[in-house]
Formats: structure tokens, sequence, C-alpha cells
């Protein structure tokens, strides 16, 4: 699924680095240019939750500590309740609810912030002492978890170093299965370490850009033996494949979060499977049957282990609403074996996509039936002659019947004056009689009468004017 350029306030990367610099500054001034740049920011356009948090926080430690302790209290605890929800609101991706306590434990949020939030707003108000230790905090835990990795740039190479990490954890993976011993689980402890840390620094939306494109290439996710691939039309997923692979997902999937790392991997191969919703991280052209089926297995596998229908119990960890979208607006083949795995995977859902699955079948089948019609080879000469041998039978067979229309090219048709005009055949001759009939009617006196109106009817008025 593409993504389309997002509006930010912010003019350059090197504005939104500064305004994060001055954030965190130690002058109180260059702390307050920091959050005038902000509000110029929420007048251009909408700002990111943790942009606006820290701004809110720092504009609180900055403000004068004379007003009344008790009004100071409640800006500080409202700060704090907005800082919580707006934060862990990003991570509320599915149909039912989850509790803050789930949400901020798969972001690494500490779960006394929640509890001091609920104690804001249920309970008594915690003293100033309390709150402004909060707020300190608060503004440590989004400058690690927010702008230290936004305004880290990632270098040129960085799928290259991502391609590579990946390809070393799967050969050291691989080294144990074949050969349990204390030198290579050392190595893929190392190897794992390493795909930890170097993943660890990148932000979530190196994951949909680096990541999940190094996942889907051949040897890791769709593995280079085609024999351990899925196959069209049931697209099941290999059990020695899933088993494989596992521990990698696992690896990513406690890195960035579940619910970050499968959207942004269905979302990855929804690109690769429908070109037109292709962003330039695939070459769809170049995409083989038994490679898009693993794909296809892997949306199954996915929705299987993460997805809930709606209306469940248990909280959904992907969405499908993009995915359903890009399929439908690009019906093919592919998109179609998507739907089918949404369908399968969500029987309610199944019901309504039903009739475009069925409709994406039909027009398929005629499209590879039509392909499938035998062309017409180019005629060569003998089967040219034979046809021209045919009609020329059929030609002189008509000209020796009787009234026949043909006309002898070869015949003298100059006209004598002294000679008598020989009468028309009689297949097209008409009595010039008054009133005989005709192929076309019946003619006056033997001649088509002059049809045209009178000029007189041209004065006539078309409407009377009323008296």
């Amino acid at each position: 699924m593409s993504r389309g350029p997002r509006l930010v306030a912010w003019t350059s990367t090197a504005e939104y680095v500064a305004v994060g610099e001055q954030l965190y500054a130690e002058s109180p001034q260059d702390r307050h240019r920091g959050v005038l740049a902000v509000k110029a920011w929420r007048a251009r356009a909408r700002v990111p939750a943790a942009v606006d948090a820290t701004a809110t926080l720092v504009e609180l430690q900055l403000a004068d500590s004379t007003q009344p302790v008790s009004q100071q209290r409640l800006t500080l605890s409202m700060a704090l309740i907005r800082f919580v929800n707006s934060i862990l609101d990003l991570e509320q991706r599915t149909t039912v609810a989850q509790s803050m306590a789930v949400l901020a434990r798969r972001i690494g949020m500490p779960a006394w912030f929640v509890e001091l939030r609920h104690a804001c707003t249920h309970e008594q108000v915690p003293s100033l002492r309390v709150l402004r230790a909060a707020c300190a905090h608060a503004l440590v835990w989004l400058d690690e978890h927010y702008w230290r990795r936004q305004t880290r740039a990632l270098p040129e190479d960085t799928r290259d170093r991502v391609r590579a990490a990946v390809a070393e954890y799967v050969r050291a993976r691989d080294s144990v299965k074949a050969a349990a011993s204390k030198r290579n689980a050392g190595e893929f402890d190392a190897a794992k370490a390493a795909l930890v840390a170097l993943t660890g620094v990148l932000h979530s939306d190196a994951v949909g850009a680096h990541v999940v494109r190094v996942l889907l290439e051949p040897g890791v996710l769709v593995p280079n033996d085609k024999r351990m691939r899925a196959r069209f039309p049931e697209c099941t997923m290999p059990p020695q494949l899933a088993r494989q692979s596992a521990s990698l997902l696992r690896l990513l999937a406690d890195v960035w979060g579940e619910s970050v790392l499968f959207d942004e991997l269905l979302s990855a191969i929804c690109s690769a499977l429908v070109p037109q919703s292709s962003d330039g991280g695939f070459e769809p052209a170049t995409l083989g049957p038994s490679h898009a089926a693993t794909l296809v297995a892997w949306v199954r596998w996915i929705l299987d282990k993460h997805y809930q229908p709606a209306g469940s119990d248990i909280p959904s960890n992907v969405a499908v609403d993009d995915l359903l979208e890009t399929c439908l607006r690009n019906p093919g083949y592919y998109s179609r074996a998507v739907l089918k795995a949404v369908s399968d995977a969500d029987p309610v859902l199944g019901r309504e996509l039903r009739p475009f699955v069925d409709y994406m079948g039909k027009a398929l089948a005629a499209l590879a039936a039509a392909d499938a019609r035998p062309v017409r080879s180019t005629v060569d000469a003998e089967e040219m002659r034979k046809e021209e041998e045919l009609m020329q039978t059929r030609l002189d067979s008509l000209r020796g019947s009787p009234g026949s229309m043909d006309v002898d090219m070869d015949a003298d048709v100059s006209v004598d004056a002294d000679e008598p005009e020989s009468q028309p055949d009689a297949r097209w001759a008409y009595d010039v009689r008054p009133g005989s009939p005709c192929p076309i009617g019946t003619l006056a006196d033997g001649c088509v009468p002059d049809l045209e109106l009178p000029l007189w009817i041209d004065d006539i008025p078309l409407f009377v004017a009323p008296a």
C-alpha cells in the first residue's frame, strides 16, 4: 500500500532537528524559542503528538512559579493526562479498544505513567512535587523514545546494512540447526545481538522503508529453494518455512511491537503483489508465481496469528482496511488471492467480499480464455490459390444464372444510335404505366416525382399569436 506525501509544519529537516535541540537545551531562552517554534508549527499544520507533548511540558517547566499551587497542580496534571492519552491513542489500531497498560507495555512506557494518569483523572490530584518529577521523567522518556530516533539521520547504506545483518542471522541460525555446538550457538547469539542493535536504533518509518523490504527478498521469508515455497491456488504456508522464520519475526516484533511490524509487513506484501500500488520498493515484473504464492501464504499466516475479526473479545494486532482498499481498487490474480485470504480469516467479512472475489474470478477466466484462443496463422500461397479458384467458380455460376446482377466487363458496351435500346434485365424492370408497382412503391406516370416542398410553406408562421 503506497503512502502519499505527508504535510508537515516545518520547512526542512534542519529546522526540525534545530527545534528539537532547543527544547532540550540548557538555556531557558533557547528552550523558550523551541516552544515558540512549536506554537508556530501548530498554526501551520498538525504536529506529531510527541512534539506537542514535549513543547507543552517544557512550557510548563518554564512557567512562572508564582501562581497558586492548586493552579499549578491542575495545569501539570492536565498536561500529563494529555501526554499519556495522545501517545497511547496512536497504538489503538484494533476494533476493540485495548487497555492503557497493554499499550504502554508495548511501546516501553513506564506503567506508573498510566497509574499517574488514572490518579489525576479519577482520584485526588497528586502533590506538586510528584507532578513536577513526573513532568521531568516524561521529557526524558520522549527524548529517548522519540527525538533521538527521529533526529538520527539514516545512512544511505541502511538497507544494505540491514540486509547483511539479516543474512548473517539466517546463516548462523541454519548453522545451529545443522550442527548444534557451542561455537555455532555463540555465532548465532552474536548475530542476533547485532541485528537487535542495528534495528533497535531505527525509527518506525525505517521498518517499512528498509527492514520489511529485506525480509521479502528471496532468501529470508521467501526461501531460495522453490520446493519450500507455496503454490497457487491454495497458497498454503509450508510448515518448515513457518518454523524457521518464526524466531526472526518474533525477534523483530520484540523490538518494534507486533502491531508495527506486521502492519508494515502486510503493506509491503501488498505493494509487491499489486503493481499499481507499488511505491518503488519492488519490481512486480520480476515477481515469479512461486514468490507471489509464498507472499500470499505469509498474508494468510499473519492474519491467522495476529488478526481477530470484528466483534471478537481478543484485540487484533493488525488492520486490514488499507489492504482491502488496495486490492479492490486494483483487481488481479494476486489481489484476488489476498482477498480470499482475508475472507478465510474473517467469515463475516468474507460474505461481503464474495461478490467481488467471484467477479474477479470470472473476469480473469474470460481473459485467460481469450489468451488461450488459437490465432490463425498466415495464409500461404496455396491456400490463397484454392480460395481464388472457389470464388471464381461461384462467380461463373452467378453469371450463368438468370437475372444475374453481374456485368461482363469484357463485353462491348458501346451503344449505336440506330440500334434500339435493349431492355433491362427483367429482374429490375418495372411497368411504366401510371400507378404501377415498383420496388420503392408506385410511380405516377412512370417517373419519380419532385419531392421538394414549395417555397411558400416557409412563409407560414409556426405559432399564431392569440388575438
